[in-house]
């Protein structure tokens, strides 16, 4: 018996995160990645497509399909397995063309984002056609 209540008790998401959604929601309003006042790298991991899924600044300037409301970005990348459920969103371009999302905690896709972050300045520094920093001249 007490096998079966553990299982049972494992069965979906401590929390079913309505509050940290609203929350989240309310705080940021329509606010898009692109309108971060930083730079930012943010990971999750889609779980429909299970691969990793990031969002930047620098994406959502480029791909208006990865501009996605910041509220959505956030709710995604903090949704841990186990405490809170995945977050589904969909996010639409000028041309009607639409992106799914599916995603789960950020930590599952990149436990440490710093490579994640290196590979968003190299990219953005291919594109501008920059010298990388320490190169040579």
């Amino acid at each position: 018996p007490d096998f079966v209540n553990t299982l049972l008790e494992l069965k979906g998401p401590k929390y079913d995160g309505e509050f940290l959604h609203s929350k989240i929601q309310s705080l940021l309003g329509a606010t898009r990645v692109n309108e971060t006042l930083t730079n930012v790298v943010i990971p999750a991991f889609d779980v429909k497509n299970l691969q990793p899924t990031i969002f930047s600044t620098f994406d959502a300037q480029s791909r208006p399909l990865k501009n996605a409301l910041l509220s959505d970005v956030c709710i995604s990348t903090s949704a841990a397995p186990t405490y809170l459920p995945a977050h589904f969103f969909q996010t639409r371009d000028d041309a009607g063309n639409t992106r799914d999302f599916n995603l789960i905690d950020g930590g599952v896709a990149a436990n440490n984002p710093t490579m994640v972050t290196i590979n968003q300045i190299t990219r953005k520094m291919i594109v501008d056609k920059q010298d990388l920093p320490g190169g040579a001249d």
